[in-house]
């Protein structure tokens, strides 16, 4: 009975539908493949370029760190303090000390002791003195990290009543990284025309303590040049090439660079390379596996067309057999009880233009069907009363089984209360006609409660409270017969309060 409520799907436009999908699913696999595969390129190539100013970066910055370890091993250094106690340097220790190698060993072209106003007192050019005035010019390039030195100086330095002490970390003696005392100032920038790094601090002894004389200090000014050699080192230990400075204006087109000191004006000059472009390996790697995928996809969405057809319209009635079993009941297929609660709905919202009758009926001595004949004959007898139930009520109204032996009907095609009282004392009479079962006759009951809407209640909440109250009268005044909510007297509707409390929990 209720597999006639389905239909066969027309096939022809579900399966035409089932082709066109897979042919667009098949095309944006294969444009996804190439979108991938392309993004793939652009971000390896954006990831290469990231890795290499990463690496150039960093590698400049301990460039940077390095001059400061090697200029601290002269400035952070008890020999050089005690040096300076005249403000100069003397020629026998420029000489035994200072020339050559700092040039030699550590690249420094420029080594320049003076205070913070930039008098000079002691410069070297290549590991050769020279004189004062010769520094002028390379200490007025980094004027600004002297005063940045000094006021890191000034701002570590404590007085305790006639001394000064430096308030900066103690150094670790035993550590294999060189001691830097951490009050330094440090810039990539041209001087003289060349990049270089310079780096500036003030002379301080190892112990941090200072006597009041010798409170204003004594800087050291250092320069070491990025020359073509060292940036050619940097290419071979990097793995980049084409590494050199230019100014920011006039870089080439395909280069990668980043910027390098504190000059961000667009003449500064930044370091700039030439990228390896990963994305082209990628996309040599990767094509021809996008190719056999691509084909692969054009062959699957093939085939599961074929093959999805066929099943298509099986699937498609299974689905609407759910559908409609999610609504009805699988024994009887009347409107279950999420059914019934829809159309009851539906009809309340135009209850004021279309009033209708709410009739419940509840079989009497269904139990005693079960008890004495078993669950078998129970059902037989609810599969005929319902189809009873249906033939009575035909498309005037629309009936329901809520649960056990309990039935509604919605019932709309009549304004006339004895209409409804016709259908409904119909059913009393449809339930009391015996079933046929094997021989033996079942007998049952029914007792009904009839309501209307508007009347009774313009919500389903008060509709059915009315109607089950109607339902419950019947039963107290002998079963087998039709209640209406108007034969509720004000004592009858207190009394069948509590059962009609008791249903809707139940």
């Amino acid at each position: 009975m209720i597999e006639e409520k389905f239909r066969q799907p027309k096939r022809n436009r579900a399966v035409w539908a089932i082709h066109a999908a897979c042919t667009l699913v098949a095309i944006l696999t294969i444009a996804s493949l190439i979108f991938v595969l392309n993004r793939s390129v652009v971000e390896a190539d954006r990831f290469g370029r990231s890795a290499e100013r990463r690496l150039v970066t960093n590698e400049l910055r301990h460039q940077m760190e390095a001059a400061v370890q090697f200029q601290a091993q002269v400035s952070f250094w008890d020999d050089t303090y005690d040096e300076l106690a005249t403000g100069r340097l003397s020629d026998a220790f420029v000489a035994e000390q200072l020339s050559g190698w700092l040039w030699e060993d550590y690249g420094f072209s420029w080594l320049i002791f003076g205070d913070a106003d930039g008098h000079v007192s002691t410069a070297l050019k290549d590991g050769l003195a020279i004189p004062a005035q010769a520094a002028e010019g390379p200490l007025r390039d980094v004027d600004d990290l002297l005063d940045e030195a000094r006021r890191r100086y000034d701002n570590a330095l404590r007085n305790n009543g006639g001394t000064y002490t430096l308030d900066i970390p103690q150094p670790n003696r035993q550590s294999v990284t060189p001691i830097v005392p951490g009050i330094h100032a440090v810039d990539m920038r041209e001087v003289q025309g060349q990049m270089s790094i310079a780096v500036v601090q003030a002379v301080i002894p190892e112990t941090l303590q200072l006597a009041a004389d010798r409170r204003k200090p004594v800087f050291m000014v250092s320069v070491r040049p990025l020359t073509a050699q060292s940036l050619r080192e940097i290419e071979a230990k990097l793995g980049v090439s084409g590494l050199a400075f230019v100014p920011l204006s006039q870089l080439p087109a395909d280069s990668v660079h980043v910027s390098v000191g504190r000059c961000l004006d667009a003449s500064c000059l930044v370091v700039a390379w030439t990228s390896k472009s990963p994305g082209g390996f990628v996309r040599a790697e990767i094509l021809p596996s996008v190719i056999a995928i691509a084909i692969l996809a054009m062959l699957l969405m093939a085939f599961v067309a074929l093959r999805f057809s066929s099943v298509f319209a099986a699937l498609q009635q299974s689905e609407a057999r759910n559908l409609y079993m999610a609504k009805h009941d699988r024994l009887t297929g009347l409107l279950n009880r999420s059914g019934f609660d829809d159309a009851l709905a539906a009809a309340l919202l135009d209850a004021k233009n279309r009033p209708f009758a709410l009739i419940l009926a509840d079989l009497d001595e269904f139990k005693a069907v079960n008890d004495r004949h078993g669950h078998a004959a129970g059902d037989a007898v609810l599969m005929a009363i319902a189809e009873r139930y249906r033939r009575r009520v035909g498309v005037r109204g629309t009936v329901a089984r809520l649960g056990g032996d309990e039935f509604a009907v919605i019932h709309r095609s009549s304004g006339k209360d004895a209409d409804v009282s016709a259908v409904a004392a119909g059913l009393v009479i449809d339930a009391q006609t015996p079933v046929e079962l094997e021989g033996q006759m079942l007998r049952v009951g029914s007792s009904v409660g009839l309501a209307f809407a508007p009347k009774h209640g313009s919500t389903a909440r008060a509709l059915l409270a009315a109607a089950d109250e109607a339902l419950y009268l019947a039963k107290k005044r002998g079963r087998n017969r039709v209640q209406t909510a108007d034969d509720l007297s004000p004592e009858d509707k207190v009394a069948l309060s509590a059962e009609v409390s008791r249903r809707h929990a139940g």
